[in-house]
């Protein structure tokens, strides 16, 4: 009955954070730009696109704080589990995580600041551990559509070098796929299940998928190089 119990808090644990996460993605500002449009933005000195960049830092600001604040309220519900060590190890991890996200909610909230100062031409400096922010991360991934419309209008340099910077990170998470579902392959051969061959099998597929998406994002990140490259 204690191993029934512990499964079944560790799949609620799960459960509340799948929940928070999805809330995160229900309240997306409509200033919050993808990772790709960040990268663009940020070569750029025009007012106007740093007056963007100033909606999306405070946006994203706002989601980290909301997500600080779940992971603190988090922290404080399982307290009561009779599973004592279960409970108070995912209260610390919970907290953990809401001082990481209102670490980053600061960052982010000085970073739009930083920008808004630059679209009413004052100088400003980055804060500082903000260059992750300011590549994209925390922003969502552009979907099918963006992404085909951004390297549709790619003009400079800096597009292009955007575009580089986008598919080079595509092929290192498509290489680790690779790598991943190799792993699992082998893992499932060991296995005395009856369906444990055909698994293995199925990731053998997923490797050589995962291989050739990694191989065509490198091709494509190379051809936005040599773009950026030649000024075009």
């Amino acid at each position: 009955m204690r191993t029934i119990h512990r499964h079944s808090l560790v799949l609620a644990a799960f459960a509340l954070f799948a929940f928070a996460a999805n809330a995160v993605a229900q309240e997306k500002s409509p200033a919050l730009l993808n990772a790709l449009e960040v990268r663009q933005l940020i070569g750029r000195t025009d007012p106007a696109d740093q007056a963007r960049l100033s909606a999306h830092f405070a946006a994203l600001a706002d989601s980290y704080a909301a997500e600080a604040k779940r992971h603190a309220s988090m922290a404080q519900d399982v307290v009561g589990n009779p599973s004592r060590n279960l409970a108070t190890g995912l209260s610390a991890h919970c907290k953990r995580l809401a001082e990481l996200n209102t670490q980053s909610a600061n960052t982010v909230r000085e970073l739009a600041v930083h920008h808004r100062m630059l679209a009413a031409g004052v100088p400003s400096v980055a804060p500082a551990d903000s260059a992750g922010f300011q590549a994209g991360a925390g922003a969502p991934a552009p979907n099918q559509q963006e992404l085909a419309k951004l390297a549709e209008t790619a003009r400079t340099p800096a597009d292009h070098r955007a575009l580089e910077a986008y598919f080079l990170a595509l092929a290192e998470r498509h290489t680790k796929d690779v790598a991943d579902h190799t792993a699992f392959a082998r893992a499932y051969r060991g296995l005395p299940r009856g369906d444990a061959t055909a698994q293995a099998v199925h990731c053998d597929r997923l490797v050589t998928l995962s291989r050739e998406a990694a191989k065509e994002a490198t091709a494509a990140a190379a051809m936005h190089k040599e773009m950026a490259g030649a000024g075009r």
